[in-house]
This record gives structure tokens, C-alpha cells and sequence, in this order.
């Protein structure tokens, strides 16, 4: 895949923009089949906290189960085109800053929004032959878990800065998937939460491959994004 380095940069430039305005869908209340009352930024805070230095994916996710349930078989290994099949971290908060020059819309604000302290998953994977990449990204404000991974979706996505606004304001309600415009090739689910907060589960072909399965597109791949949001825990 390949990305058009300014359009990322307006796709990054936009995701700070979009921050300062949370998304149209409310993360109140919990919903028990997405995991909602397990699950919080809290705890999965100190569950990342607690992991190890090569660890396995935290989340006891059955990719192999949720794939056959959507009518797709396939071998499952850890991924290895990106250095550690899981990559975990507690991202600290940040403050405002100024956009580079010629990145901001007019009329906008010309600096980028503070950020939340927020934690990030990203669990690799193969699927056979085709890579599969998990996130899961949990916020302790309302409404800006996807927006706070807009560039990922983005290149993962190959999307147009007029697409990653549509991500942004046509986000799934806690409990439903969707995917991404285009050729759907990123799945988001937000899962509803045991506190106040944020959480989204993405699914993708991540951002280095170097073609589209198209059998992990479109409603195959949403309805994959809604199996494991429902199994997922910490």
C-alpha cells in the first residue's frame, strides 16, 4: 500500500482537530455483548501497565473462532512483519501545540487540541497468508477513541482527508461495527465501557501490506470487528 505523505499529514493534522470536538455518537452506558461491563480504561490501563516485554495479546481474543464464524477458515500465526506480533503502550497526554505550516482549514484553530492520556493495543497477526492487525484503543473521555488513531486509519484504510472526516463523524455507536469508506478495509467497533471513557476495537490488514485480501473487506471484515469486540476482555 502506498501512502501520499501530504495526505497523511493533513489526515494527522485533521485527527487533532477532531479531538477538539468529541463524535457525534455518545460512549455512555455499557453494553454486556461488546465486553462493556468488564471493560474500562482503568483497568485496561493496568493491565497494559502489568505486561511483560514480549507478551502475548492481553485481550483472549480467538481470531481463528471469530473468522469461522463470519464463514472463513484460516491458520492462525503470530504476525512478523512488524518487529513484535503485540505492541502495547500507556500513550502519555499531550499538550497543545501549533499545526505545521499550510495544514489548517480555514476557518480552524491554529493549534492542535490537547490530548488525553490514552493506551493503545496492537496485536499481529497472519490469517493464513494475509496479514491482520488488531487495536484496541481506550480513552478516559467521551466519544474520542477513533479519533485518536484517525492517521492508522487513514493509511491502513488508504482513505481521502474528506473520508477520515466521514470516520470521525459516522462513528458506530457502542455495541455496532462499521467500516471504513472506500473499500472498507478497516473495521471499527466501539465498546461500551464500565466508566466514563472511550473504547475502540479496529481490525485491518495493517499499513505495510503489500496487497488487499479482499475476502478481509467490506462485511466480512465489519462482522469479524463485531465477533471479537464481543469476546474481548481484560
Amino acid at each position: 500500500m502506498t501512502t501520499n505523505p501530504k495526505t497523511a499529514l493533513v489526515a494527522s493534522a485533521l485527527a487533532g482537530l477532531l479531538l477538539g470536538t468529541a463524535a457525534c455518537a455518545s460512549s455512555g452506558g455499557t453494553d454486556a455483548a461488546s465486553g462493556g461491563g468488564t471493560l474500562s480504561f482503568t483497568r485496561l490501563k493496568s493491565t497494559v501497565q502489568g505486561l511483560g516485554p514480549d507478551p502475548a495479546c492481553p485481550f483472549g481474543l480467538d481470531l481463528a473462532g471469530a473468522l469461522k464464524a463470519v464463514g472463513i477458515e484460516r491458520g492462525i500465526t503470530p504476525g512478523s512483519g512488524t518487529g513484535h506480533p503485540v505492541r502495547a503502550e500507556v500513550v502519555p497526554p499531550e499538550q497543545a501545540v501549533p499545526l505545521p505550516t499550510g495544514t489548517t482549514p480555514a476557518p480552524a484553530p491554529a493549534t492542535l487540541p490537547a490530548r488525553p492520556e490514552n493506551v493503545q493495543v496492537w496485536c499481529s497477526y497472519n490469517a493464513g497468508r494475509t496479514p491482520v492487525e488488531i487495536g484496541v484503543v481506550a480513552a478516559p473521555a467521551e466519544g474520542i477513541a477513533v479519533n485518536l488513531v484517525l492517521p492508522y486509519i487513514q493509511r491502513a484504510g488508504d482513505l481521502t482527508t474528506e473520508q477520515v472526516v466521514t470516520v470521525s463523524a459516522e462513528q458506530p455507536s457502542p455495541g455496532q461495527a462499521k467500516t471504513s469508506p472506500g473499500r472498507g478495509s478497516v473495521a471499527i467497533a466501539r465498546v461500551g465501557v464500565a466508566d466514563k471513557g472511550d473504547l475502540a476495537l479496529l481490525v485491518s490488514q495493517g499499513t505495510e501490506a503489500p496487497s488487499t485480501d479482499t475476502a478481509l473487506t467490506g462485511e466480512p471484515l465489519r462482522a469479524l470487528a463485531e465477533k471479537l469486540a464481543a469476546q474481548l476482555h481484560a
